[in-house]
């Protein structure tokens, strides 16, 4: 558990942005989506990496799968200009931070790997 506690806590703000946004805002709802599948590919990826879990290309797949879909629904909005001018930490940041982990979850490796 020690090793996701990042991917825990976006998980976990993930859920409650999706919570708010259903009595509050959509763009909330579409964050919360944005980090959910942001998390869970990182976690996914970086189990990978730990050697927790098998590396199957249904594995990589899915993860791409989901980092895809979070990408797609923030880029395909209407008039996405305005919207990160108006919101940047949902329409910009948010999957700017998705994309940077999982990249920077799939170039690093492991302590040690390197002396094998």
């Amino acid at each position: 558990m020690k090793h996701h506690i990042g991917s825990t806590i976006a998980l976990a703000i993930g859920i409650l942005s999706i919570l708010t946004g259903l009595s509050n805002s959509p763009a909330s709802v579409i964050a919360g989506m944005v980090i959910i599948l942001g998390a869970l590919a990182y976690r996914s990826a970086k189990k990978r990496k730990l050697g927790t879990v098998r590396s199957s290309l249904s594995r990589r797949a899915i993860e791409l799968v989901a980092i895809l879909t979070a990408l797609a629904v923030v880029l395909l909005q209407n008039d996405l200009a305005f919207l990160i001018q108006s919101d940047p930490v949902r329409n910009l940041i948010i999957p700017a931070w998705v994309l940077v982990a999982y990249v920077s979850v799939l170039i690093w490796m492991p302590r040690g790997a390197a002396d094998e």
